[in-house]
């Protein structure tokens, strides 16, 4: 099974138990900009003890919880692990936590076709950008920043500037944003 298979699966499962999600990213990346090799994808759960046991429960054969789950550190938060059987690509879940950011992107959320008979719940590109701001600051990932020069070529005018800069001026990377835009040419 390949990792945009498996992802497919659980979305499939995440709207049939109706639990709220979000996808985060490399793959809300990929959609809004210029497409890239992954080996994981990250979703936003709205946590709450009662849906994590139905979405176990619900887990189709091929996709395994991981008994054992993390923090993120960026955004201080739980996440839990989904392991494809016989491949290396996993899913990573990650808790919603009460970060004022993160509450906002899961609000701003957009209904979008991410593959072929596959609509799913993804951050918008304004949020994109901002978090992937957010990640190259916290984590000096070059492909986080990368990923927001691609999102910013792609969509350039069509971007809320103004709930861009709010956020990045509150995470202190309008720097980053800058160095970003003049990148991308804007």
């Amino acid at each position: 099974m390949t990792g945009q298979e498996a992802l497919s699966l659980l979305i499939g499962v995440l709207e049939q138990e109706k639990l709220p999600y979000m996808i985060v990213g490399s793959f809300s990346s990929n959609y809004h900009g210029i497409p890239r090799s992954t080996k994981d994808a990250d979703i936003v759960l709205q946590f709450d003890p009662a849906n994590w046991k139905s979405l176990e429960k619900a887990l189709p054969e091929g996709l395994i919880l991981d008994a054992q789950g993390g923090f993120e550190m960026v955004a201080s938060t739980r996440k839990e692990i989904i392991r494809i059987a016989g491949s290396a690509f996993e899913i990573e879940i990650f808790h919603l936590s009460s970060d004022p950011f993160d509450q906002v992107r899961f609000e701003r959320r957009e209904k979008v076709p991410l593959s072929p008979g596959t609509p799913a719940w993804v951050a918008t590109a304004e949020d994109v950008v901002i978090q992937k701001l957010r990640w190259a600051k916290g984590g000096l990932r070059s492909k986080d920043f990368e990923d927001v020069v691609n999102v910013l070529i792609r969509n350039g005018e069509n971007l809320d500037c103004t709930h861009i800069e709010h956020w990045c001026g509150i995470h202190g990377t309008l720097e980053l944003l800058e160095q970003a835009r003049s990148v991308a040419g804007e």
